[in-house]
């Protein structure tokens, strides 16, 4: 496949608060976690954590499992929803549906499962992420981010990698899924959740392997990840592909750059220029929201176009 030349792509908003973030915690790396030890720590009510290694990615994942509220005194099958970065978004994700699913009644109840990173500081969350969302290898990114998070933590032994996003996607499909669906009362109806480079991922996942999931959220997607491998992808996809049967819901902020609007318009263009069979679109501008707030802003609105009747 030709590739394009390579140049380092913009670094989102919601990354430069983390680094900002991560500066005030490394005056004390071995102690990341800054609450008072002695009181507990508040919890996510009907919500479990279980660890799952990957053979595939050859590494450990905290999944974190919210489940409907009514779920332990019935025998339902409910719809999941897998959740990227969840480490720092599976509280805000979870809550939303959980309210709007099982007490304002707008969308179903839904099974949420977040993937998440065993972390001793948010650089773990940030070293996770770029290795498993993108879908090619970068090395002007890798060494920004080598150097970046060593800086501001002190530590010598910071590795990035990049371009494995297949094998995410293999570790979703082959060992995370089934694990769920063994587990829990889970049915095929599946969604995923991305933002930023999630939502890069998400768009990966549907051009790549789009019976996976049904329901696609693609938050402020990085889609100048690599120039224009996002396009290439989509059009090997249309070459063999009439019929697109999911629902996809894309939005960015109207304060983020214009890279990232601009390449969601051409993408919902695009995509609704293919007159793909059975594909439900929309995407939209958040006014005044940034690559940050349009995280919040953006999730009840995607969930109701996703599950809508």
């Amino acid at each position: 496949m030709f590739r394009p030349k390579k140049k380092i792509p913009q670094i989102s908003f919601i990354l430069i608060l983390t680094i900002l973030i991560l500066t005030s915690c490394s005056q004390k790396p071995e102690q990341p976690n800054t609450i008072d030890k002695d009181y507990d720590e508040v919890t996510l009510f009907s919500t479990e954590k279980r660890m799952l290694h990957s053979e595939i990615v050859n590494d450990d994942f905290e999944i974190y499992i919210s489940l409907p509220y009514m779920y332990a005194t019935t025998d339902t099958t409910y719809p999941v929803l897998f959740c990227l970065d969840a480490n720092i978004k599976f509280g805000l994700v979870s809550t939303v549906v959980n309210t709007q699913g099982t007490i304002t009644k707008e969308i179903p109840e839904i099974v949420v499962v977040g993937i998440a990173y065993p972390m001793k500081g948010l650089e773990d969350w940030v070293i996770g992420r770029n290795r498993d969302l993108t879908p090619t290898k970068l090395p002007e990114n890798e060494k920004y981010w080598v150097d970046r998070l060593s800086k501001v933590t002190g530590r010598d032994d910071i590795v990035v990698h990049s371009g494995e996003a297949d094998k995410f996607l293999a570790f979703i499909r082959d060992e995370l899924i089934p694990f769920v669906e063994s587990e829990y009362r889970v049915s095929k109806d599946r969604a995923i959740h991305g933002t930023s480079l999630g939502g890069l991922f998400s768009l990966y996942a549907l051009f790549q392997k789009p019976k996976t999931f049904q329901r696609f959220y693609a938050g402020s997607p990085s889609i100048k990840w690599d120039e224009d491998y996002m396009y290439q992808l989509e059009n090997n996809f249309a070459a063999s592909h009439k019929d697109l049967p999911v629902r996809l819901f894309m939005c960015v902020g109207g304060l983020e750059s214009e890279s990232y609007i601009n390449n969601m318009n051409k993408m919902d263009s695009l995509l609704r220029s293919r007159n793909y069979q059975n594909l439900e679109i929309e995407s939209l501008v958040f006014e005044n929201e940034t690559h940050g707030s349009t995280v919040p802003a953006s999730i009840s609105r995607g969930l109701k176009m996703l599950y809508k009747k």
